[in-house]
């Protein structure tokens, strides 16, 4: 067998013969490099994706908390006449947080100590409002105490977790984004291809002084345009990466934080009317949330391209909480001017009231948030396929360059004989 090799590799077809092997080896090392490296662009796209699915359901689920509380704060003031409407929408609301945090326990398990933590909280939560309502109902006082501490609860356990998360999620969403475009591999393992066949295709002109063999020549181009092709498609991923992160994922979290920060304004609100006379600290918590709508909806404005739908924009959304704000301020004149009751009822009402003008905003900001969430789904999806597409040329690329060279060479052997 040594022998045979030898022979094979003796005198200067055997050199030939041992530069055609370093030339299709050298193609196919290129071929498998750049396939490897676009399908794992695939696949970072994917956890992206996947990622950012969790940070919405995340997102979902401090908002229905928060909506939840809103709601049950603000149906405490009226004590036993609940609006029906308002009790089903906290209902609903629980409800689907509960559901997705199963949901997201599931798609993410790395999630699921925390995701356990907040659904205990939830429950705690729950229970504590339901013990509110019973107290209230009677005219017991001890209502308002429940009902606060249920609240509180809430913030200072569910919140700090919802948050963790959402920072968890983020950073991974963003990082899976970034490594997507990362095309070294491809572009290393192109330029050493092209540098290996030209070597071997000057040493073969000058041992057979044929000037052009249109095998290698061949696998020279197929690899050249190859590796162009690919690096215009890790271009693309990288441009649409961007475009994504800075676009439909950015708005998509400065919707449903805004969201977010809204319902905890409105619930806040209710708060400070339910602890009567003593709103202060609850107001100055609705005015740092105020501020955080104000300045999610602002960073919206000529910053992110609009997805949120035709029906509205980020303009017409701070439009929309201008109205509820004027609204709360003129529950605030009333309950700080002494007419508890007036405010109370105010707060309460379904007509011209903090109530419609904030429901007015959650509406537009539920839609458009659906719109930006549509968006960012399909634009991940895009460049995943494109990569996969990209992956299966390069790997037939190098493939062809390699049958290509080797039959280079087998001509040039032939012929010397």
């Amino acid at each position: 067998m040594g022998t045979w090799v030898r022979g094979k590799a003796s005198g200067t077809p055997g050199r030939m013969r041992l530069f055609g092997a370093l030339a299709a080896i050298a193609a196919i090392v290129f071929g498998l490099a750049g396939a490897w490296n676009l399908w794992s662009s695939a696949q970072a796209l994917g956890r992206a994706g996947a990622t950012t699915d969790q940070v919405v359901r995340v997102q979902s689920i401090y908002a229905d908390v928060l909506r939840a509380d809103a709601d049950a704060s603000n149906a405490f003031l009226v004590g036993g006449l609940e609006d029906p409407a308002q009790r089903a929408d906290y209902e609903a609301a629980i409800k689907r947080a509960a559901t997705t945090i199963t949901a997201a326990a599931s798609a993410q398990p790395a999630d699921g100590v925390a995701l356990a933590a907040l659904n205990s909280a939830l429950q705690d939560y729950a229970a504590l409002v339901e013990r509110a309502r019973a107290e209230n109902r009677q005219g017991l006082p001890i209502g308002v105490t429940y009902m606060t501490s249920a609240s509180s609860g809430l913030r200072t356990t569910a919140v700090p977790i919802l948050e963790a998360l959402l920072q968890a999620n983020t950073e991974r969403s963003r990082g899976e984004l970034g490594a997507a475009s990362s095309s070294w591999l491809t572009l290393v393992a192109g330029v050493l291809a092209v540098l290996v066949l030209g070597l071997v295709s000057i040493w073969l002109a000058r041992r057979t002084h044929r000037y052009l063999n249109s095998g290698l020549a061949g696998a020279t181009v197929a690899v050249l345009v190859a590796l162009i092709f690919g690096l215009v498609v890790f271009n693309g991923i990288g441009s649409d990466a961007k475009r994504v992160a800075d676009n439909q994922l950015a708005g998509t979290l400065a919707l449903t934080s805004a969201r977010t920060a809204a319902f905890d304004a409105r619930a806040n609100e209710s708060l400070g009317l339910i602890r009567r006379g003593q709103a202060g600290p609850f107001e100055t918590l609705w005015k740092a949330r105020d501020a955080e709508v104000t300045a999610r909806l602002k960073a919206l404005v000529g910053r992110v391209s609009w997805y949120g739908g035709s029906g509205t924009n980020a303009s017409a959304l701070s439009t929309a909480w201008s109205a509820y704000e004027k609204a709360h301020a003129e529950v605030r004149t009333l309950d700080d001017g002494g007419s508890w009751d007036a405010a109370v009822a105010k707060a309460t009402t379904a007509t011209e009231s903090p109530r419609t003008t904030f429901d007015a905003f959650q509406a537009a900001s539920a839609t458009a948030v659906d719109g930006f969430q549509s968006a960012l789904t399909g634009d991940i999806e895009g460049p995943t396929t494109k990569a996969r597409i990209a992956a299966l040329v390069l790997l037939l690329a190098g493939l062809a360059a390699a049958v290509l060279s080797t039959r280079g060479i087998a001509q040039r052997v032939e012929e010397y004989r």
